[in-house]
């Protein structure tokens, strides 16, 4: 099965905000290392706030209020070709990020720059609300998350972000069923994620925990309701650094591989 990076189509040069729900630092870090085993040198970042994170995972952790950034920055790059930035230490679980005007200034740092920019207090499904999600505007590719381990649960804050946003989006009551119609609702809700992608940047759906038959099932008639108004859906594991392209508009890539690349010295 392809990995993460080519089914999203993830390639130089992008910014790909990720919002949403479901598993969205764990599939940003998924890319980051696939985007290194290729060549790639990586910021991530956030426009909100991140939770616990492991250098192991992250390179080097650089916090602004911390650190002086710049020399940091360029050197981690240097050395690991993955580092981390945020701006301050709210608590030892919770980091802050940048405003996206700062983000945008580093579209030009790294060869891919990956924002987590939504938040969804853990949950598997949202619709975002009026202040949300804050993309920056340089972003080039947004993925939009729902996890399906959302399916059969109720309607309700204990695996839902923004229980009434999403019951109005799906014509449903808090505490009914979530089935596949509510998560493909949510995520198609003319005043949600569609109204909220920057102009020009291409917008993909990710459906995040599908590692079963049955979620791969779910999955695909998902998908089949979702492009458009995107430009294409794939379906896998964001831990597990699987995915596969589900449905893409007009049933054909929507752009091309990486370019050839320089050797850098």
């Amino acid at each position: 099965m392809p990995g993460l990076r080519e089914s999203l189509g993830a390639r130089a040069g992008d910014v790909v905000a990720v919002v949403g729900a479901g598993g969205k630092t764990t599939l940003i870090y998924s890319l980051a290392a696939e985007a290194r085993s290729a060549g790639l040198r990586v910021l991530v970042t956030t426009t909100t706030h991140m939770g616990r994170l492991h250098e192991a995972a992250t390179g080097p952790i650089l916090i602004e209020a911390e650190t002086d950034l710049e020399p940091a920055m360029t050197a981690g790059l240097a050395d690991q070709g993955l580092v981390t930035l945020l701006g301050r230490r709210l608590r030892d679980d919770k980091l802050e990020g940048f405003p996206p005007e700062r983000v945008d200034a580093l579209a030009r740092r790294a060869d891919i720059l990956l924002v987590e920019a939504d938040g969804a207090r853990a949950r598997s499904l949202k619709v975002p609300a009026a202040h949300e999600p804050v993309i920056p505007r340089s972003a080039t590719l947004v993925v939009v998350l729902a996890a399906l381990d959302v399916l059969d649960q109720p309607l309700a804050e204990t695996c839902v972000h923004r229980v009434e946003l999403v019951a109005e989006a799906a014509g449903k009551r808090p505490g009914e069923r979530v089935d596949e119609q509510v998560v493909a609702a949510a995520l198609r809700h003319p005043a949600g994620y569609p109204a909220r992608i920057p102009a020009g940047a291409r917008a993909l759906v990710f459906l995040n925990k599908v590692e079963d038959e049955r979620s791969w099932d779910a999955a695909e008639r998902i998908a089949r309701e979702l492009v458009p108004p995107y430009t294409g859906v794939v379906a896998g594991s964001a831990r597990g650094a699987t995915a596969r392209v589900l449905v893409e508009l007009g049933g054909a890539p929507s752009h091309p591989p990486d370019p050839p690349r320089s050797r850098r010295e």
